[in-house]
């Protein structure tokens, strides 16, 4: 016997055996033969729902690694609209800044007053001189020149 034909009863034994002419049936032989078969169905059908759990495993980790990869390519997408956002925030904020300094310059008040308020400027001012003041100037000459500075009304008591 060659050893196809060998693995090949090992393998159906059964369907061999069936088409064998010259066996005999007898209804113990049937009957264990037909067990037997049973047992040969079960265990293939027991390896091929193995073997098709497995792969439904594998493809499910595969659905699962793709949707993993999209789900971080979303957060990717959104965290670059993110900095793209504080981008613009801050171009905003410092032309913002621009602008208040721009409003709040010395030249731009002067010419607002002399335009909206009609203020006029002059070339040199004229301060009045109040007793207080005199008298804090003729106390100022006793002392010290480290300690002149301004003298208000407050520190001479009165005018």
């Amino acid at each position: 016997m060659s050893l196809a034909l060998q693995w090949k009863e090992q393998t159906y034994p059964d369907r061999v055996r069936e088409e064998r002419p010259g066996h005999g049936s007898g209804a113990a032989r049937d009957g264990k033969r037909g067990s037997v078969s049973e047992r040969e169905r079960r265990r293939m059908r027991l390896v091929f729902l193995c073997f098709l759990g497995v792969v439904l495993f594998v493809c499910a980790l595969f659905i699962l690694t793709i949707c993993l990869h999209v789900v971080v390519v979303q957060n990717e997408m959104r965290a670059r609209e993110i900095e793209e956002q504080i981008e613009f925030e801050r171009r905003q904020h410092e032309a913002m800044r621009v602008e208040i300094a721009s409003l709040e310059s010395p030249s731009r008040i002067e010419s607002m007053a002399v335009e909206k308020l009609k203020m006029v400027q002059f070339a040199q001012a004229e301060y009045l001189e109040t007793r207080s003041y005199q008298a804090a100037k003729t106390q100022g000459q006793k002392r010290p020149s480290s300690e002149e500075g301004m003298v208000s009304d407050a520190t001479q008591g009165g005018y």
